[in-house]
């Protein structure tokens, strides 16, 4: 199965680009950056970054700076102001790829079946929808951290901040059709790596382990402020690790998932029908509860791959 990420690096996108491609498990196509954590820029530069650090060969595009419709939300406080912790990786020997990430998105479904691993606002894969008549067709699945699942928001009082970011453009994409794998703020919340693991990240002896170690500390400070306790919260890696092996979910829920794109406190929720009386199907598996350990041990696995 071929793979395309999606993502707007940010600390742990980092960590999900990583362990994906050091994995070697997903056949990755490409990497489509986007605006969300930081603005489109730092995105696409951070993804440079990574594929250069990690050796690999995979190519990046460079995808939409803007919502839909309302004005860009950003992340900074949490990532950094270039979205890798303020760390000051050498600038890339390599330049994103010339085409639109938009048109790689509809173009590789063209000649083979794609899955998504999304980790950022879904502003490209809407404008891909909306672009190409019948796209979500050729799309096997996307595996997506994004939303809650107990209206426990993020960003806003309700509002995770992937969906906050682009409430339209995720409307669009559940409404697709497509088979979605939909790891939530509250799972992520569950899922916190504590102080052993955060030890073994800073012993990691490899360049990328190091690289990541130094970005991960503001992360880490940043987390500290908002949870009481040193603890390192990786959203991002739940979903690669899922798209790489599914049994890393220990418990999931069927539900029809819409996402709220009005409202004054509402904006951007994703409301979770289990009902569905209203004869609606399921259109996403939400991931309730994920195996710590074993996301521990590819993560750190990935970090330390020489």
């Amino acid at each position: 199965m071929k793979w395309i990420i999606d993502t707007d690096p940010g600390i742990d996108d980092a960590s999900a680009i990583i362990t994906a491609v050091n994995s070697g498990a997903l056949d990755i196509l490409g990497i489509t950056s986007v605006h969300g954590n930081v603005g489109l820029n730092h995105t696409t530069r951070n993804a440079l970054k990574l594929v250069e650090l990690m050796g690999g060969d995979v190519p990046v595009y460079q995808g939409t700076s803007r919502p839909i419709l309302q004005q860009r939300e950003h992340a900074a406080e949490y990532h950094g102001e270039n979205g890798f912790g303020n760390t000051s990786l050498p600038e890339p020997g390599i330049a994103p790829q010339d085409q639109y990430a938009v048109d790689f998105i509809i173009e590789s479904t063209k000649k083979q079946e794609v899955s998504l691993l999304t980790l950022g606002p879904l502003t490209n894969v809407a404008l891909a929808i909306a672009k190409e008549r019948e796209l979500e067709k050729r799309i096997k699945q996307i595996v997506m951290m994004a939303g809650t699942s107990r209206a426990r928001g993020n960003t806003s009082p309700l509002a995770e901040f992937n969906i906050f970011a682009d409430p339209e453009a995720a409307a669009v994409v559940f409404e697709s059709g497509i088979p979605i794998i939909m790891v939530p703020w509250e799972t992520c919340l569950d899922t916190v790596f504590g102080s052993e693991v955060i030890v073994r990240i800073r012993r990691s002896s490899t360049e990328v382990g190091k690289a990541f170690a130094q970005a991960m500390e503001y992360s880490v400070g940043r987390t500290k402020a908002y949870l009481g306790s040193e603890v390192l919260l990786l959203c991002d890696l739940l979903a690669a690790c899922a798209a790489i092996d599914p049994t890393v979910i220990t418990q999931q829920l069927n539900a029809k998932v819409t996402v709220e794109t009005g409202g004054r406190f509402s904006r951007g929720l994703t409301v979770i029908d289990e009902r569905m009386d209203d004869g609606s199907k399921p259109n996403a598996s939400i991931a309730l509860a994920c195996d710590r350990a074993k996301i521990e041990n590819m993560f750190l696995d990935a970090i330390n791959a020489k």
